[in-house]
């Protein structure tokens, strides 16, 4: 053979060599880990107690066939995952699919229930592991899909003191609200002591040992309080954590689904501190009240103790911090503190034994309610510290130091409004305006009440109807609402609402009653507006501070119409 032909004899198998190369990446089965489609569909976010439904979806968009394909599919953290009527133990899922053609898909769904904190990220996860025809290579592929948390159907709320001597009595005070769209069923709350714990006083009685309360019913805006009284020993500077887990009914079982959790740090007994609010430890305030607080501390030791601090700590925004008072102590408005120490207060340079002191500060509440749909109930707190590095030898610890706390509760501010109209845009009008004299003229009267702070109990409107007033017997009120009723022994006008919730007017639905009287003047009322309704008042029990609340409703008459105002006066 020449070597001409020999050379057009390689070229041409170079020439067939790329043709198949090319036929092969371009016309034949080619392969891209990227075309294997994996994914999890689900919410991005969702409430706590939400049963989620996840998709796992999957698709062979190559040109291979695809073998041994195993997937695992992990529920996020601190699911709750039904199987076969029984809480599973397990958050993952499996399952195999022996063979997936090209062109093939299929997708999988997941369910659980989520639970958490408000704000918490919860993430599903999907692996998928497998081979490809024709390749010895095995792949792997993974998809994670977050959902946010962004409310809980109850809002819980713990108050324990901040700090406590080892030996003395704490309350831990647990509210609860359900302030989902719906009633809820089958609760339970279950507290969890810290150690040194003994509890003496449990309000109301437990479903279950000393720790176990039972809700079998829980309406849409309604919730309760557990109060529970004992002993808290420990080390000094210990902290000490109290928790409470809600548990809901699912198949027979009661699982968690909401936690909260406070702490109270055991205090060195060597030094001695105390605080009160205007001469009280359970001091109620009010929206707008001074709050005088007096700061007691002692050397309870036998040493002479040298370079004290003591930092007091606001928390709470009800404060006005506009109007402090700090006498000798220096208010840090970078952390809202008041700081003593030895270049004001001249014990603290050296406190001898059983040596004790006063210090007074004052501050105003702001005068309306900052309304917080998560928390329940209206207080403000006030921490205080006394320490010093300067230790005794004999001692052994790094500083000395004492803790008190105050908790000041603050009674709820009400409101009603009162409103008059004679063409009323329900009830239309009827009768002459201006009044005449012998005509009759009917108007009509709207209530309206808000609520932004605490829960109220008892709460009831009423006014008067003077004498020649007529009530018509028309009333009209709000969904779910008691009717307005007319007291004939009394001449009375009575709402009685019983419970009025936290925040009507503010994150509810303001509460309205409208009701019609009517007049027939008389001579001797002629240039003069007539009186509708007189002594008119909202009182009720606020059921976190336990005061009564009476809020005055001032007198309406033919010259406060909202329709027509000037024309109230009789001709």
């Amino acid at each position: 053979m020449s070597n001409t032909v020999l050379k057009w004899l390689i070229l041409l198998a170079l020439v067939l060599l790329i043709i198949s190369f090319i036929s092969f990446w371009f016309g034949g089965k080619s392969f891209s880990e990227n075309q294997v489609v994996v994914s999890v569909e689900g919410p991005s976010q969702a409430l706590v107690g939400d049963e989620i439904v996840y998709k796992l979806k999957y698709a062979n968009e190559t040109k291979l066939e695809l073998k041994n394909l195993k997937f695992i599919f992990t529920y996020p953290d601190e699911s709750i995952v039904v199987d076969n009527g029984k809480i599973a133990a397990d958050l993952s899922s499996n399952f195999e699919i022996d063979i997936l053609r090209p062109g093939q898909f299929g997708e999988k769904e997941f369910k659980g229930f989520l639970t958490g904190d408000k704000g918490s990220i919860k993430n599903a996860k999907a692996f998928l592991s497998f081979t490809a025809n024709g390749l010895k290579t095995s792949f792997e592929k993974s998809v994670t899909l977050a959902t946010t948390i962004t409310g809980v159907p109850v809002v819980l709320s713990l108050v324990a003191p901040p700090n406590s001597v080892s030996g003395e009595s704490v309350n831990y005070i647990f509210d609860y609200r359900n302030e989902s769209g719906n009633d809820i069923s089958d609760l339970q709350f279950k507290f969890d002591y810290p150690d040194g714990f003994s509890p003496q006083k449990l309000i109301p009685a437990p479903s279950a040992g000393n720790h176990t309360w039972s809700v079998p019913f829980l309406k849409k805006g309604a919730g309760g309080r557990i109060t529970v009284q004992g002993t808290l020993s420990g080390k000094e500077g210990e902290l000490k954590t109290v928790a409470v887990a809600l548990k809901r009914k699912i198949f027979d079982q009661f699982v968690n689904f909401e936690k909260t959790a406070t702490s109270t740090m055991i205090a060195s007994p060597l030094l001695g501190l105390n605080i009160l609010v205007n001469g009280a430890k359970d001091y109620s305030s009010f929206p707008g009240d001074f709050l005088e607080y007096s700061i007691n501390y002692r050397n309870n030791s036998n040493y002479n103790l040298i370079g004290l601090e003591l930092v007091a700590s606001f928390n709470g925004s009800m404060f006005d911090f506009e109007t402090i008072n700090s006498g000798n102590g220096y208010f840090d408005s970078s952390n809202d503190t008041i700081v003593w120490n030895a270049g004001s207060v001249s014990d603290f340079r050296n406190l001898p034994p059983n040596k004790s002191g006063l210090l007074n500060f004052k501050v105003k509440l702001k005068p309306e309610i900052i309304s917080s749909f998560g928390s329940r109930n209206l207080f403000v707190e006030m921490s205080t510290r006394l320490s010093t590095p300067n230790v005794p030898p004999d001692i052994g610890d790094e500083e000395i130091f004492a803790v008190a706390g105050v908790t000041t509760k603050i009674s709820t501010q009400p409101g009603i409004a009162a409103f008059v109209y004679h063409n009323d845009p329900n009830f239309g009008s009827s009768g002459p305006l201006p009044p005449e004299v012998g005509e009759e003229t009917v108007f009509t009267i709207h209530w309206q009440i808000t609520n932004p702070g605490n829960d109220m109990s008892v709460v009831k409107a009423s006014a008067v109807l003077p004498t020649g007033v007529s009530w018509k017997n028309v009333v009209s009120v709000g969904t779910d609402q008691p009717d307005l009723i007319f007291n004939k022994n009394t001449s009375e006008v009575v709402w009685d609402l019983g419970i009025l919730p936290r925040g009507v007017g503010v994150s509810l639905p303001k509460y309205e009653g409208s009701f019609q009287v009517s007049i027939k003047p008389s001579s001797d009322q002629i240039g003069s507006p007539v009186v509708l309704l007189k002594s008119g008042k909202l009182s009720g029990m606020d059921t976190f501070t336990k005061q009564p609340i009476i809020v005055n409703i001032p007198d309406i008459s033919t010259s406060n119409l909202i329709d027509r105002p000037g024309e109230g006066v009789v001709k």
